[in-house]
């Protein structure tokens, strides 16, 4: 059975993630964990600590409380289970990500306030960009629908690193059409073969994408720009050593994207239980 995990911390943004982590996993049969971990801010001095903020009893009650919220919306109709641990946020999203091979873990963004933006941003970011499973980053003001349109961003350099058989088996999962935008800063910058190498050599053929050229100096902002006028469900990215969707700026896609944006990577795992 495939398995999603959302990682909780009961903010506003974390609760609607996790309420479109049920969504999906309601839609692709899979079963639902929620995962809180408790650990002590960076700087204990700049944030007021209280009892309550790591009292493991009234954590597990809001767990309790979210599960049961979440088979409400759900009509029961998926398996949410829970787990609660003592350490750091990234590290054991990470390590429980190799132990359960998710479908995807989903993580929310966009929050409001300033402690809210610290937390979850930068777990966010580090999860997006290091796990191995693919992470779906979902804005604070998105609800979930079915995802019928997904868009591969991609300079198309270094197609031989791309993770096809990842990215056709998540298209396949939703029974989505596939669109690639294909973006440069300008079109010296790019290989004018490259479509027809990834096409030459089968990568994604069976999925018959449809390809678009995005020319723009910012290329996040033609990106987003151009799915929203395609009315993209999901926008999908991976992570580079170089180029415009290097570990570092694909930072702003993580945190800015109006459209939920899922960060893959060639060790991703392609099989999920």
């Amino acid at each position: 059975m495939k398995t999603i995990i959302a990682p909780v911390d009961f903010s506003p943004a974390s609760y609607n993630a996790s309420l479109y982590a049920a969504k999906m996993a309601q839609d692709i049969k899979a079963d639902l964990l929620l995962l809180h971990v408790m650990e002590l801010p960076v700087t204990v001095a700049e944030f007021p600590v209280t009892e309550n903020v790591f009292d493991a009893i009234s954590m597990e009650e809001e767990l309790q409380k979210l599960q049961a919220k979440l088979r409400i919306e759900t009509n029961n109709q998926i398996s949410i289970h829970t787990k609660k641990i003592l350490g750091t946020a990234e590290y054991e999203i990470k390590e429980l990500s190799k132990i359960k091979r998710p479908f995807a873990v989903v993580m929310g963004t966009h929050s409001y306030s300033f402690i809210d933006r610290f937390f979850i941003g930068s777990t966010t970011v580090y999860s997006a960009k290091h796990l191995h499973s693919p992470v779906l980053v979902v804005p604070a003001d998105i609800t979930y629908k079915p995802i019928k349109k997904i868009a591969l961003a991609s300079d198309l350099k270094d197609i031989y690193e791309m993770p096809a058989p990842e990215i056709e088996m998540i298209v396949q999962q939703f029974n989505a059409r596939l669109e690639i935008f294909y973006a440069g800063k300008n079109r010296e910058d790019i290989n004018q073969h490259t479509v027809e190498s990834l096409l030459l050599d089968h990568r994604l053929q069976n999925l018959n994408p449809h390809f678009y050229f995005i020319e723009a100096e910012d290329i996040m902002l033609g990106i987003t720009s151009l799915a929203k006028k395609h009315a993209i469900d999901l926008l999908m990215i991976v992570p580079k050593k170089h180029g415009p969707f290097h570990k570092s700026q694909s930072k702003d896609f993580i945190i800015y994207s109006d459209v939920p944006v899922m960060a893959i990577h060639k060790e991703d795992i392609t099989e999920h239980v």
